[in-house]
């Protein structure tokens, strides 16, 4: 198919080149144009400019024919006008502008079989053809600009330009394939970031870990040496233990021989295997017994009292010339703590005021000369006095002569009751007592520190700390009657209060 030549008459010639500017002598060199189209080398056919403008992403803009334009033709010296027709296949085959004149895309269009005729142009013409190109440029779709009347034709070739560089979208330079392949790799270069952040952060973690795990091998290295030395701490402690158990083990073995001859020991020197304990029991239950044994024989009521004869030992004894209270206004009770008085006097007369108990005959000597050897030795003097009271503890004799004394102080008591209470026989209960002051006497006496009796001085000023009150006693008032001494010892360690009437 060949594309009408424009109707340009070719005689039309510039009358002289010298009268033109130096731009419009470049203007209108002749252009040469490389009439030989390059071929595809994958094929060896000549591509068509559309399907190459197709390729590069531009869009085809309408075909006009140039001859078709309004150009002004010189006839007889006068300048005519001819229409332009735009065709859709046509090729432009007129002389062109320069490429600094004409706005162009970046492609080339070199159709394969158009022949470019040298046409001469009278230069009244060109501001026909200028506007003749900038309205072809106008009507295109892609391009939406608008200029004055006599732009200059490099202005316009510019503005043209620019403006297609500007509509003209980068991804549409590309085919499908170049697109998939640029997606590719824009996909393969997303994951290869993607993977070296994962290794950084990963190597960021791997530097945490090995910071962390040289502070947990130090820490290691740290609690072992402790524990070394805890093992080595451990093991003298151990070791110490075993010294120690050995040493106890040793120790319990000398503490049983060191017993076994205390205890040997203590049977020399001590009469009884009593303590201060012990004997405070002793000493509490003689004096329940001695006010048990005057209720009992009182009676009820004390009915069965004999005042006179109460009375009349109370005179004889000198007790009643002291005492605070009239002897016609003496009451039963008043009596009968007087009588209690009494038995614990005739027992600490016969058993708890001698120095070795009443069987020992050597009493009276015994003083004396206990009294030397405790002036020169203490502790021999002591000693001597305890295996005296174990040898009398031992002697066969011992137990004959015991009751010979008791017998006799029962007795002597036992009549005293019997006048005193009708009808009262309490024998047995008297010699019971006795038998207990003989046992507490000696065994006062073999302590390290004899426990003796201490009586109370009368009208002495009742004391709460070291005296016990009886029946209807005041404990404001003053000692009128003693029933029950205290007991005490030469170091005030050991002391039983005394029992006391107070008016």
């Amino acid at each position: 198919m060949t594309t009408p030549k424009p109707d340009i008459p070719t005689t039309v010639t510039p009358t002289s080149a010298s009268n033109l500017s130096l731009e419009d002598q470049d203007f209108y060199k002749e252009p040469e144009f490389n009439t030989v189209a390059p071929m595809d080398p994958t094929n060896g056919v000549v591509p068509s400019p559309t399907a190459e403008t197709a390729k590069l992403g531009i869009k085809p803009e309408p075909k006009v024919d140039v001859a078709a334009a309004p150009v002004a033709a010189t006839t007889n010296g006068k300048a005519q006008e001819t229409p332009i027709t735009p065709k859709a296949e046509s090729v432009i085959t007129t002389a062109l502008t320069p490429a600094s004149a004409v706005p162009t895309s970046p492609t080339t269009i070199t159709p394969a079989t158009t022949t470019v005729a040298t046409t001469t142009v009278d230069p009244t013409a060109v501001p026909a053809v200028t506007a003749a190109i900038a309205a072809a440029v106008h009507s295109t779709d892609d391009v939406d600009m608008t200029f004055a009347p006599g732009t200059p034709i490099e202005e316009l070739s510019l503005v043209v330009e620019e403006s297609i560089q500007d509509d003209s979208d980068p991804d549409e330079d590309f085919s499908e394939d170049e697109l998939r392949e640029n997606g590719a790799a824009s996909e393969e270069a997303r994951q290869s970031r993607q993977a070296r952040d994962k290794i950084e952060g990963l190597e960021m973690r791997n530097s945490i870990l090995a910071n962390n795990l040289e502070e947990v091998l130090l820490e290691k290295q740290r609690i072992e040496g402790e524990f070394g030395r805890s093992v080595g701490f451990s093991q003298d402690l151990h070791r110490q233990l075993v010294e120690t158990q050995q040493k106890l083990v040793k120790r319990e073995r000398d503490y049983e021989v060191m017993s076994k001859n205390y205890l040997e020991h203590v049977r020399l020197i001590r009469a009884t295997d009593d303590d201060h304990s012990t004997i405070i029991d002793r000493l509490t239950q003689l004096k329940a017994s001695i006010e048990h044994l005057v209720r009992k024989a009182q009676g009820s009521r004390s009915v069965n009292l004999d005042k006179e004869a109460v009375i009349e030992h109370f005179k004889n004894s000198g007790l009643l010339e002291g005492f605070p209270i009239a002897a016609d206004k003496l009451e039963a009770f008043h009596l009968n703590l007087y009588m209690e008085s009494v038995i614990m006097s005739t027992l600490v007369t016969r058993f708890f005021g001698k120095a070795l108990s009443c069987i020992f005959s050597f009493n009276e000597g015994f003083k004396d000369i206990y009294d030397w050897m405790h002036s020169r030795n203490e502790k021999l003097a002591v000693r001597w006095r305890q295996q005296l009271c174990v040898m009398i503890t031992q002697d066969p004799a011992t137990k004959l002569r015991q009751e010979e004394e008791v017998t006799a102080a029962a007795t002597e008591l036992s009549e005293l009751m019997s006048k005193v209470y009708t009808n009262a026989n309490e024998l047995a209960k008297l010699k019971d007592l006795c038998n207990k002051a003989f046992e507490l006497s000696v065994a006062m006496t073999a302590f390290e520190s004899v426990i003796s009796p201490e009586t109370v001085a009368l009208g002495t000023a009742f004391d709460e700390e070291n005296m016990g009150t009886s029946l209807k006693s005041n404990p404001e008032g003053k000692v009128a009657l003693v029933i029950f001494p205290s007991f005490v010892d030469k170091e005030r360690a050991f002391n039983i209060r005394s029992k006391v009437w107070c008016y």
